[in-house]
């Protein structure tokens, strides 16, 4: 409920803004992932949806939960990333027209 009357005033909305990016720095989901969390049972992240996956993932056993991060740790590793002007850009094939030297290992 204070989540939901704090949204009223610009200066709780700056602050929930300031927490939700703390918590996302430091934590890879915002406060609204943590709620969806704890509401579904599951694990809710907002970079789920950003890597094409559904927001919500439900793993039964803690195995489950290593056998699904080595393989996004697997689709990774299988990315080319290069430097580009405002940072790194990443592809699933290479880029031909890219010089070895702005390949990042």
């Amino acid at each position: 409920m204070a989540i939901g009357l704090g949204a009223c005033d610009p200066a709780s909305q700056a602050m929930m803004a300031g927490a939700s990016l703390v918590s996302f720095v430091h934590t890879d989901k915002t406060l609204s992932d943590h709620i969806a969390t704890w509401a579904f049972d599951s694990d809710c992240s907002i970079l789920y949806t950003a890597n094409g996956e559904p927001y919500c993932q439900r793993f039964e056993t803690e195995e489950d939960r290593r056998a699904a991060e080595a393989e996004a740790a697997a689709q990774t590793a299988q990315t080319h990333c290069y430097r580009t002007l405002g940072g790194i850009t990443c592809y699933r094939e290479p880029d031909t027209m890219a010089s070895s030297q702005a390949r990042v290992q």
